[in-house]
């Protein structure tokens, strides 16, 4: 399995980073979230979106979805076929009133909606998907892939670690923020269990510029931490 890290930044701007999204190719293509940028990354990574076999959303905040429909929109002016989104429960209605501001592609679209719960186990190709519930301030899921955790955006709890032992995570948080939605490191540190790799993305500035002592911290502790940025991949 490959991973690459097609966007590794947040809702705000940071370093021409990208908003977050994953590109997972093993016998199938699969995007994992598509955040504002991520068209554009995959095609410098050297793929089209025609290539897709699925997406994959952990929740409907704009940093993480932001480019569905022009995703959407560019299969359908390229003659791709359906492709399948699986996403948190209420994933049919969102999409259809990103549709409805948009009524000129109303019927033109090609996908099918498969919504997903905390762990409901899915397979597609080859990998094997676990959802897993996370907390955050909308209904959103994370996902284990062949024992690979992709967070999404989440406070750190115990659960969210059972049976892996490498992550790709937010680090929304610096040292001292209130880690209720989103990840500091002392919020990981507590509850990341038998965990030893982790590859932080989605840092807000604080977090980004602290990222150093953010790795030595964790690092004292047994984590062996990452920073990647937009493009860099990971072969598992």
């Amino acid at each position: 399995m490959r991973v690459t890290f097609l966007g590794t930044g947040v809702a705000v701007s940071l370093e021409q980073k990208a908003q977050q999204s994953l590109l997972i190719e093993d016998d199938r293509l699969i995007l994992i979230d598509c955040g504002f940028g991520s068209m554009l990354r995959l095609q410098q990574a050297g793929y089209d979106v025609t290539e897709l076999d699925a997406i994959v959303l952990t929740h409907f905040h704009l940093d993480h979805c932001g480019e569905l429909m022009g995703i959407l929109k560019a299969r359908w002016l390229s003659g791709a076929g359906r492709i399948d989104i699986y996403a948190p429960e209420g994933a049919s209605s969102f999409i259809s009133s990103f549709l409805s501001s948009s009524p000129y592609l109303m019927g033109k679209l090609s996908f099918r909606v498969r919504e997903v719960g905390g762990g409901e186990r899915f397979s597609i190709g080859n990998l094997r998907f676990e959802a897993r519930r996370t907390v955050h301030s909308v209904e959103s899921l994370g996902y284990v892939v062949d024992g690979l955790l992709i967070s999404g955006d989440t406070s750190a709890f115990p659960e969210l670690y059972e049976g892996v032992d490498a992550a790709i995570h937010e680090m929304s948080l610096d040292f001292g923020g209130k880690a209720d939605f989103h990840t500091s490191p002392e919020n990981f540190a507590e509850n990341a269990g038998e965990l030893k790799r982790a590859y932080f993305i989605h840092l807000y500035p604080p977090a980004y510029g602290n990222r150093e002592e953010i790795a030595r911290y964790l690092e004292r502790g047994g984590i062996a931490s990452f920073f990647p940025n937009d493009l860099d991949t990971l072969e598992l």
